[in-house]
């Protein structure tokens, strides 16, 4: 194997980090849709803990209750050559124990585990990632890059039209995010920027009778992230995100909400071909009914030739 400065070397083993498998929630973290080589298979197995002020969809909030939701989701993505650029496809199954009470009178509303949405996503390369088989892409030099994500969430969780509360949704949501990437030394530290677009299909069988409907819910994220300690990274950042007016039958019943959320996380390589992220968010300013959202995750990831 050929040798690299240190910051090159760091660079290429952050890379197997890799196109990182979507969830409703927004990316959290820089690095989040760093290239890798094509003909690879992603197997990721991702744990996200949420405690928020919303339904199981952390998009609809409601201050009268409170949720805890746990997901294990397990996730494959095959990365590929599209018209030479890297593109990704992955699917992802998620399983999720769900606890939500109103606040008042701490009366349970649902306790229950089961399946979640699933989710299939799509990934394209703008510029900067040309599809490379592994051994050209060990000597390729990072440099900035953009690229099109796409998560479309489908209506197969659990869902019981006479609860108040579920762990599916039971609607269409299609979440587009663009990835701006900066970095000035060959990928040691980077900036990573990605606005976003949430739409959602309505929901026409909601508790109490009425078709749910809610506005886009807009996202824009700011991360920087640095090495250290070899190939390991960590990242700060912030999240901001607004919209999402929610009616049912034409009836406002939460008005458009405002947030900003403190991200912080980091990677690091675990065992051959294997890795894992850590990430935490949390609500510092709310406008509007937001959904003081507290969110920790931990990813695993194993890529296969």
């Amino acid at each position: 194997m050929a040798h690299w400065p240190y910051p090159h070397r760091v660079a290429i083993v952050a890379t197997y980090l890799l196109l990182v498998p979507h969830s409703d929630a927004m990316a959290q973290v820089g690095r989040y849709y760093i290239n890798t080589p094509v003909d690879t298979h992603l197997f990721t197995v991702t744990f996200n803990g949420v405690r928020s002020a919303t339904w199981a969809d952390p998009a609809i909030g409601d201050d009268t209750i409170q949720s805890r939701n746990q997901t294990v989701s397990l996730t494959y993505n095959y990365i590929t050559s599209i018209h030479g650029r890297t593109g990704g496809f992955g699917v992802s199954l998620p399983w999720t124990s769900l606890l939500s009470y109103e606040t008042d009178t701490d009366q349970v509303l649902v306790d229950e585990q089961d399946r979640g949405d699933i989710v299939l996503t799509f990934d394209y390369n703008l510029f900067g990632a040309p599809a490379l088989p592994r051994e050209r892409f060990r000597q390729h030099t990072p440099g900035d890059y953009a690229g099109l994500h796409f998560a479309l969430t489908t209506p197969t969780g659990a869902y019981d039209s006479d609860s108040p509360v579920n762990i599916g949704a039971n609607r269409w949501a299609l979440k587009s995010t663009l990835n701006y990437s900066i970095t000035r030394n060959d990928g040691y530290s980077w900036w990573d920027f990605y606005p976003s677009v949430r739409l959602f299909t309505s929901n026409s069988d909601i508790a109490g009778g009425g078709t749910l409907r809610q506005q886009p819910m807009w996202g824009l994220e700011a991360h920087y992230s640095r090495n250290v300690a070899g190939s390991a990274w960590l990242s700060g950042g912030l999240i901001a995100s607004a919209g999402g007016r929610t009616s049912i039958d034409g009836e406002r019943v939460e008005d458009s909400r405002r947030s900003l959320r403190l991200a912080v996380g980091g990677g690091f390589p675990t065992w051959p071909g294997g890795a894992a992220i850590v990430t935490y968010q949390n609500e510092v300013l709310e406008d509007g009914g937001a959904s003081d959202i507290q969110h920790f995750m931990l990813q695993l990831l194993h890529k296969s030739p």
